[in-house]
């Protein structure tokens, strides 16, 4: 838990960097990445902890899922980074995401029986995205183009709902078990919701090798494009370098 920590950041910061390009974000081994998620913005992690000078995460939201939860109908190439709800990459020294899951975990990958009944909706993720993008760098500001009408002021979007702080308790903590490569503890179910607010990530704690994992930062896959989650989690454990999302739905 950082005692650092801000709220519905609409202005920027040297730490910031919104739309980063889908070549700094994934490894080029895995070219496939790009066809799954589109960025959103980059965190330069020192901000957070000087010890992580020169560590930069990447905040992204999947395509999927159209329906239900990501990965709850590709349980078959699910391992132990990956599940329903929740997804994982190592930081590379690079600073680029490989992701350590199997390709099929993404139900549009071609070796799934993927009818392309999502394809339309992709597109207008896309589409959305990238108009989002263009006004960025026009004008300095995020807005959602859906709702963007020229005679009247922007409606601001959040870069990013939350930067440190701490975890909180909400659906992503109880919608999916967790991957088996991880350990999640949750207070207990007799605790109160207003007795939770004085413990330390609201009493929960996930980790890798027994190692912590620290909340970065949320926002809403929707004040960038067209869609996604209500909250996208992203949290980072430091020796391992895995960088781990999870999603919630209000």
């Amino acid at each position: 838990m950082f005692a650092f920590h801000q709220e519905d950041i609409q202005t920027l910061e040297e730490y910031l960097h919104p739309f980063p390009r889908m070549e700094d974000i994934f490894v080029p081994e895995q070219p496939w990445l790009k066809a799954h998620f589109l960025p959103l913005i980059s965190i330069d992690l020192s901000v957070l902890n000087p010890e992580w000078q020169g560590q930069t995460v990447h905040m992204i939201t999947p395509f999927e899922p159209y329906e239900g939860l990501i990965g709850d109908e590709t349980e078959a190439h699910h391992n132990e980074f990956t599940a329903t709800n929740w997804l994982a990459f190592r930081l590379r020294e690079d600073n680029r995401y490989e992701f350590l899951g199997n390709e099929g975990f993404f139900m549009r990958s071609p070796v799934n029986d993927y009818g392309g009944e999502m394809e339309k909706y992709v597109e207008e993720m896309r589409d959305c995205h990238q108009k989002n993008r263009e006004y960025f760098e026009k004008h300095g500001i995020l807005v959602n183009s859906r709702w963007l009408k020229d005679d009247e002021e922007p409606n601001r979007q959040n870069f990013l709902d939350e930067l440190g702080g701490g975890l909180w308790y909400g659906n992503w903590s109880e919608t999916a078990e967790i991957p088996k490569a991880f350990t999640l503890t949750l207070p207990p179910a007799s605790m109160k919701l207003a007795d939770l607010d004085e413990l330390p990530d609201n009493g929960i704690k996930i980790a890798y090798n027994g190692n912590p994992f620290h909340y970065i930062a949320g926002v809403a896959g929707y004040n960038y494009c067209s869609s996604g989650a209500d909250m996208i989690l992203l949290m980072y454990e430091p020796v391992s370098r895995i960088v781990l999302f999870t999603f919630d739905y209000s």
